[in-house]
C-alpha cells in the first residue's frame, strides 16, 4: 500500500481476478467516484501493473476523502490485494451504489502491452521515454 490517507492508494500486482469482482465494495465506489470532483491534474497518468491506466487526477469523494481513477478497477481486479481496512472505508462512503461502466473498470492488459508500458516508463528521463516527434 502506497498510502493509507485517502481510498484505494494502493500499488496491487498485475495478478489479476479473471471476471471483475462487481459487488457492494465496488458498486459504491463506482457511485462515489461518479459524484466526486475532479481535481487538478498532474503531468503523468499512474499506470497499474496489470495495464490499467488512470486518468492524470485525484478525485474528492463527496464525504472530502481523495481517491484516484483506478480506484473502481482495484476493487474488481485486485480484490485479493484490497486491505480490509480499505473495503471498511469503501463500505462507509454513503453515495448509493451504481453499476461500473467499461471504462470505470479498466480492463487488465495482456501481458505484452503490460510489459510494453512499463517499458515505456522505466527507461526514460522522470521515468518516461521521450517519445515526442
Amino acid at each position: 500500500m502506497i498510502t493509507d490517507m485517502g481510498i484505494l492508494y494502493i500499488e496491487p500486482s498485475a495478478k489479476t481476478s479473471s471476471e471483475p469482482v462487481i459487488d457492494r465494495y465496488t458498486r459504491k465506489m463506482v457511485a462515489a467516484l461518479r459524484q466526486g470532483k475532479e481535481g487538478l491534474g498532474y503531468r503523468g497518468i499512474h499506470i497499474c501493473k496489470c495495464g490499467a491506466r488512470s486518468t492524470n487526477c485525484d478525485y474528492t469523494l463527496p464525504n472530502g476523502e481523495q481517491t484516484n481513477f483506478l480506484a473502481v478497477h482495484y476493487l474488481a481486479y485486485h480484490r485479493d490485494e484490497v486491505p480490509q481496512s480499505e473495503l471498511v472505508k469503501v463500505d462507509s462512503l454513503d453515495c448509493g451504489e451504481a453499476d461500473p461502466t467499461p471504462e470505470e473498470l479498466q480492463r487488465p492488459k495482456n501481458k505484452e502491452a503490460s510489459s510494453e508500458l512499463q517499458n515505456d516508463y522505466d527507461s526514460g528521463p522522470n521515468g518516461w521515454k521521450n517519445n515526442w516527434r
